[in-house]
């Protein structure tokens, strides 16, 4: 089942109907404020789309899902489901590795925690500096693999024109050097 995660701003009807247009099976709404009325507004879409919430750095049980963008407590924190963004740190990259966000220690303790690392397609879509982003990316695939670090792909879209088919972000974590069954599994079969 494929189930996208998006950053809707009071738009999330458009959002519904961009994921039945794309056969999504679910959407993950990520909210940044604890707000009620986040909740309010979605409960009255009607839609064959399930419909999850997710809550950005901070814990609370009202969301189904919790989402971090990387800080080293996040990773110690059982409570945290997904960390993504990792390689927007931007820090200069030293000569022998990328500074992806990701390293050893964490990778560990992603493992430990139960954390999958999310790879974000809207900062590829959109976002400045591809290249270095993509080569950080694909640093953070092999550390996943190599630790055996649940990974997932997700548009991250912001509108709803940046949502992705499910075959498009399988096709971007092989580029990222996943093979075929891991990006597969990476988007649609959500342990998240």
């Amino acid at each position: 089942m494929f189930i996208d995660v998006v950053i809707p701003s009071g738009n999330e009807e458009e959002f519904v109907k961009r994921a039945e247009l794309l056969e999504t099976k679910g959407l993950i709404f990520l909210y940044e404020e604890n707000d009620k009325k986040n909740l309010e507004r979605v409960k009255n879409i009607k839609t064959s789309v399930r419909l999850f919430f997710g809550m950005l750095n901070k814990v609370s049980s009202r969301y189904d899902y919790i989402f971090s963008t990387g800080a080293r407590e996040h990773f110690e924190n059982k409570k945290f489901d997904v960390v993504f963004d990792l390689e927007m740190q931007f820090q200069k990259d030293k000569h022998h590795y990328r500074s992806s966000g990701l390293n050893q220690v964490l990778s560990i303790l992603a493992k430990e925690k139960g954390i999958s690392i999310a790879f974000n397609f809207n900062e590829i879509l959109k976002g400045k500096k591809r290249e270095m982003i993509i080569g950080r990316m694909k640093q953070n695939v092999m550390l996943c693999q190599k630790y055996g670090v649940g990974m997932f792909l997700a548009s991250f879209a912001k509108k709803p024109n940046e949502m992705r088919a499910w075959k498009d972000l399988t096709s971007f974590g092989v580029t990222l050097g996943m093979n075929k069954k891991e990006a597969k599994e990476a988007s649609l079969n959500r342990k998240v």
